[in-house]
């Protein structure tokens, strides 16, 4: 069975070439994204804060557990990328932030939301032989109604991202996951949060900009076939391009959004063999396995289990 996370189906929808380097041969860059690590961060705080809610912990425990999470994620973000290019977001920056996130959202939420799960990973089949899988961030239940959360972190507006997002693969996908495996959800929480930051003339960072929305998003049926129906379509072309041996390049995604950071790589015109080379070094790149993360997403869980059981002892 072929199994895709939004991840690879992603990425390959961008460009196959794309999701050859990342997927399959494991490449990323030296040097680090300072938005890739800030929302990885965020997305652990979140899992700490909240993880400690759903135990029933004071909130000054909440808050020390959100900022280990977050902690051990930067960190591991930091050490294997060995090249950074420093800005606004920083760790002191999430931190603040989830200070901020908890005086707009604390106290509405006191009676309104309850947490049913943290980060749960998924796995159900989409066609034949086809499996999709992935971790959703979270579940609760707001003003009464169940919904999927989805943490998402923007340099742009809020207001602006939630309209984007609207038609979102991933939160369609989570969403048919979720219902897929009898989980009674009517739709998808997006919790989006901004963090932004002007350089000023003389090179430093201004006054940042720390905001928050939440946009729930609710699809039909229709959509969620839609969604099935295009993923499925995707795993087909994947299947494709592996029997042929052949990542051809999207031309079009190469600057979409500034330029990719394969692009430098594609550049070289280098074989598929010599890019699949483990003992091969690609100057510029590092190679990492899909489960780097493993190490440090056990710390976490097992943090989790211990406030669980500190507060079961309450």
């Amino acid at each position: 069975m072929m199994k895709l996370d939004n991840s690879g189906r992603e990425a390959f929808a961008s460009c196959p070439r794309k999701y050859f380097l990342s997927c399959i041969c494991g490449l990323r860059p030296l040097q680090g994204s300072n938005a890739l690590r800030y929302g990885s961060t965020w997305h652990a705080i979140m899992e700490g804060y909240y993880s400690a809610v759903k135990a029933g912990a004071k909130l000054s425990e909440a808050v020390q557990q959100a900022l280990a999470y977050g902690r051990a994620i930067w960190e591991l973000e930091t050490q294997v990328h060995p090249e950074w290019e420093e800005d606004y977001r920083t760790l002191d920056t999430a931190g603040e932030a989830l200070l901020a996130y908890i005086d707009e959202f604390q106290q509405t939420d006191v009676g309104s939301l309850e947490v049913k799960a943290t980060e749960q990973s998924f796995f159900v089949e989409v066609g034949n032989n086809l499996g999709f899988f992935g971790r959703i961030d979270m579940r609760a239940v707001l003003d009464g109604i169940p919904f999927v959360v989805e943490h998402k972190t923007t340099g742009q507006s809020a207001a602006l991202v939630a309209e984007r997002l609207n038609r979102s693969a991933q939160i369609m996908g989570y969403t048919y996951a979720a219902k897929a495996m009898g989980l009674e959800v009517q739709g998808c929480l997006v919790v989006i949060h901004q963090v932004s930051c002007r350089r000023k003339a003389d090179d430093t960072w201004g006054k940042q900009t720390i905001a928050f929305r939440r946009v729930p998003m609710v699809f039909t049926d229709s959509d969620l076939e839609a969604w099935r129906q295009s993923f499925t379509l995707t795993a087909e072309q994947i299947t494709q391009c592996e029997a042929r041996q052949c990542w051809p390049m999207q031309f079009d995604s190469c600057y979409r959004f500034g330029r990719c950071c394969y692009a430098p790589l594609c550049e070289r015109h280098l074989s598929l063999d010599e890019l699949q080379d483990k003992e091969r070094p690609i100057p510029g790149f590092i190679r990492t396995t899909r489960d780097y993360l493993e190490p440090t997403l056990k710390r976490i869980s097992n943090m989790k289990e211990a406030m669980y059981a500190k507060c079961k002892g309450c």
